[in-house]
């Protein structure tokens, strides 16, 4: 994307599933875990498999979005090598 480009971002992996909340839940109890415990958690997509392991520091943003009836969240975590 032009903007990404511009920015010098480079998108490593993505991926999204619908599930249930009990299950959305789950999963991000177990990236916590595995971060508070190994420092780093693994995620597969259909294409990939990326390990992210972020710096001791990092920096939390939650963001929600509400737009017409549909809702959004996003949990980022944000450091530097």
């Amino acid at each position: 994307m032009f903007g990404q480009d511009r920015l010098g971002e480079d998108k490593r992996f993505e991926k999204e599933e619908k599930t249930s909340l009990e299950e959305a839940a789950a999963k991000l109890e177990e990236i916590a875990s595995a971060l508070r415990t190994q420092g780093k958690f693994t995620e597969k997509n259909e294409n990939h498999q990326i390990t992210i392991s972020p710096s001791r520091e990092v920096n939390m943003l939650l963001e929600y979005v509400k737009k017409g009836k549909n809702h959004k969240t996003g949990f980022y975590l944000e450091w530097h090598d």
